[in-house]
């Protein structure tokens, strides 16, 4: 009986340890829905509207809080204000990252347009390879963005030797043929501009 005790109060004891968020785990972002408070030693820092991470350190800008959920009250007397997004990023309104510029390094960072840049992404080859509208790009792409990701790793590369369906390039023995329709570049430019309305960097895959 005392053994079933003492692991109740170790399991208990576990997870309140456990509910913080570990270092450079997401910490808040729009519509995220997760734990906001970080791990000893670390701050919830905000990347952009979609993706809040923590990273080791204080706080040392006022974009950098510990926690993340909105709290405010009006100026008026006994009123309270509840925010009305579900956002648990202290900003609400930003709009998705200008997409102007390219991703370089400084040192040993990414950085975008002088702004340190952290990637944080997923792979989707299939995106430019299913025959989708740029409507279901767009919406693939916009729920890829809400998960918090920056940037996606999608091929530029689609090579055949009998032509149909999407396919960039086809092959008749050593004789390549670069396919420039809409089923070829023409469907990976859509590619581009869906990420790119989303906010999406893309790594393409050659």
């Amino acid at each position: 009986m005392k053994l079933a005790a003492g692991l109740v109060a170790l399991a208990l004891s576990c997870s309140s340890a456990l509910a913080a968020v570990p270092v450079y785990g997401q910490c808040g972002g729009i519509n995220f829905t997760g734990e906001t408070t970080c791990a000893s030693g670390s701050v919830c820092t905000v990347q952009n509207a979609y993706y809040s991470q923590c990273l080791p350190g204080a706080a040392t800008t006022p974009a950098s809080t510990s926690t993340v959920k909105p709290t405010s009250t009006s100026t008026k007397p006994s009123t309270t204000v509840t925010p009305t997004t579900t956002s648990s990023g202290p900003t609400t309104t930003a709009a998705p990252p200008a997409a102007t510029g390219f991703v370089k390094t400084s040192g040993q960072k990414f950085v975008l347009n002088g702004s340190p840049f952290t990637v944080v992404g997923a792979n989707s080859y299939w995106v430019g390879l299913m025959g989708l509208s740029t409507a279901n790009m767009n919406a693939a792409f916009a729920d890829i963005a809400k998960a918090g990701a920056t940037t996606v790793r999608t091929w530029g590369f689609n090579e055949v030797t009998s032509p149909s369906g999407i396919y960039y390039q086809s092959w008749s023995g050593s004789t390549p043929t670069v396919n420039t329709g809409s089923t070829g570049l023409g469907n990976f430019d859509n590619v581009i501009a869906a990420a790119k309305a989303n906010g999406l960097r893309l790594i393409v895959a050659l």
